[in-house]
């Protein structure tokens, strides 16, 4: 018997996943005494990417936006597995919230269509300010009514409430 070393294409079809399984018909080494070839297994493993984790046929990312498009809303280019998009970010969105871009996730294995990109919003806080954009924002607070956001005030309230309780 004599060894050959070969080197076989495979098509890899676009939706595969994480230890998928694909069958090369007669890619395997040939029978005994003359027989034909069996077949060739290839298992599939994926490297994690950058900016992109799967989720079965989602796609989930998270993209940077400033304060500014948070409180105001805007458009904003998001990278997709096709290229980037423009997406709507709407006044007022929180960090952490998600948003949905249907249809532009993995493409099923079996049959027509795609899952979705869920992007989560990471609302970048500013690190160094000017002396006039920190006046500008304690303006703002103050225009606000607010020394306090009201998510703080109510969690201190929370906490008052159980020691006052408890005492």
């Amino acid at each position: 018997m004599k060894k050959v070393r070969r080197t076989i294409k495979v098509k890899i079809p676009a939706g595969v996943d994480e230890a998928s399984r694909i069958r090369v018909a007669g890619g395997g080494e040939a029978g005994r005494r003359g027989g034909s070839r069996g077949d060739l297994y290839v298992y599939i493993f994926v490297r994690p990417h950058k900016l992109f984790r799967r989720d079965g046929t989602d796609v989930l990312c998270e993209v940077p936006i400033s304060f500014v498009q948070a409180a105001l809303g805007d458009t904003v280019e998001v990278p997709t597995l096709d290229g980037k998009v423009e997406m709507k970010v709407p006044a007022g969105v929180q960090s952490g919230t998600v948003l949905r871009l249907k249809g532009r996730g993995i493409p099923y294995l079996r049959g027509s269509g795609r899952g979705d990109q869920h992007v989560r919003v990471k609302v970048l806080t500013p690190q160094k300010l000017s002396a006039r954009q920190k006046e500008l924002l304690k303006e703002f607070g103050e225009l606000s009514g607010e020394n306090v956001n009201p998510e703080q005030k109510s969690f201190m309230d929370t906490v008052r409430k159980l020691f006052k309780n408890k005492g």
